[in-house]
């Protein structure tokens, strides 16, 4: 895919006038979905996002847990009320949601009754990971936009899903570029190889192995509380969850080696992942990333020369003792690897110009409905 460089937000031609949209998203800087929000407004849209967390108290306690879990029905009407309040107030042109759980196929009807286009951005590896409401809803959309190749078999086979197609991860530009580091930063972050991510069998697995291979090697893991449950060799290499925001870039920046692990195979999916948001985002931050080989991240990077892979533990533990010792190898991949990921157009800008591109796409072709009352 190609289109503007990250510098290069993608304006609007100025016989097309700038959308309102109605935004299901996150919203802190940072956040996958909020990079698209905010690359719609800067494409000169209209945009108010509304956010699911704030109707789901964030409880760890594993008896608030338990309480939120029963609470969830009531929380996802209330959730949906709040979204038809604010289509009311906006009327919008469209609805785009992020992955969106707790959006009801009911909310959905409604709103593409009143001529809204409804587009999801689905960026996970399982649409039946996520609760009861998605998988009803998805089939709901006007378009769905999938970051996963196989996902497009999934939904086609599980919900009958055909008005979807491919867009990959992308990277946000105003968050995942080289920072300026500060001697304060170098003793926070520095070390020699770091993985920024959710805990998983499978990611546990390969970390395991390196550290057990790699004794002094300086590893770090950022991630959330799950890697409290780790082994004791990786517990006391995890450095919490706080790399947000152009931490996470300072973070890739001052890590020699950026691992890109990959989630396993989940319930309802036919493959494990193949590429995250981090295939994009490391190198757009200007780090040497060690991927894990698939055939889809060997197609956006060259090896040996925009990027590194691996298979399985024994590769990954060859690879980053080959590239801890040529500095000026992984510095030369970091580069070539930024500028393959700004030349082909993967930014956040490049993402939300397509987006738009499918919506006057489906509002052309789309019949005239009843009008907001």
């Amino acid at each position: 895919m190609t289109g503007p460089g990250a510098s290069r937000p993608a304006a609007l031609p100025e016989h097309r006038p700038p959308l309102r949209i109605l935004a299901v998203s996150a919203q802190w800087q940072g956040a996958n979905d909020y990079a698209l929000v905010r690359a719609l407004r800067r494409a000169g849209h209209s945009v108010r996002a509304i956010a699911e967390a704030e109707f789901l108290p964030a409880w760890r306690a594993p008896a608030l847990r338990a309480l939120r879990r029963a609470l969830r029905p009531r929380l996802v009407r209330e959730f949906n009320a709040a979204l038809m309040a604010e289509a009311e107030a906006l009327r919008p042109e469209m609805l785009f949601v992020f992955k969106g759980p707790m959006v009801a196929a009911r909310t959905l009807e409604r709103l593409r009754a009143k001529g809204v286009i409804c587009i999801q951005f689905f960026p996970d590896v399982s649409v039946f990971t996520h609760g009861p409401e998605l998988p009803r809803a998805l089939p709901c959309y006007d378009w769905v936009f999938t970051t996963k190749s196989f996902g497009l078999s999934d939904m086609a086979e599980r919900l009958g899903i055909r008005d979807a197609s491919f867009l990959p991860h992308a990277f946000d530009p105003e968050t995942h570029a080289p920072a300026d580091l500060t001697e304060a930063d170098r003793a926070r972050h520095a070390c020699d190889v770091s993985f920024i991510g959710d805990r998983s069998p499978e990611k546990q697995r390969l970390l395991a192995a390196l550290a057990a291979a790699c004794p002094d090697l300086d590893l770090r893991i950022w991630g959330p509380d799950r890697w409290r449950r780790a082994p004791p060799a990786l517990r006391r290499t995890w450095q919490g969850d706080r790399v947000t925001v152009r931490e996470y870039a300072k973070a890739i920046g001052l890590s020699k080696v950026n691992l890109g692990l990959l989630t396993e195979r989940q319930p309802g999916a036919s493959s494990g992942d193949v590429m995250t948001a981090r295939s994009f985002e490391i190198p757009a931050a200007g780090g040497f990333m060690l991927h894990q080989r698939t055939r889809e991240a060997t197609a956006f990077f060259e090896e040996g020369r925009e990027a590194a892979f691996f298979d399985g533990p024994d590769e990954l533990v060859h690879e980053v003792r080959r590239y801890l010792a040529e500095p000026e190898a992984r510095l030369a991949i970091a580069a070539a690897g930024r500028r393959r990921v700004i030349a082909d157009g993967h930014s956040a800008d490049d993402r939300a110009h397509a987006i738009v591109a499918r919506y006057r796409d489906l509002r052309a072709r789309r019949k005239p409905c009843a009008p907001w009352t």
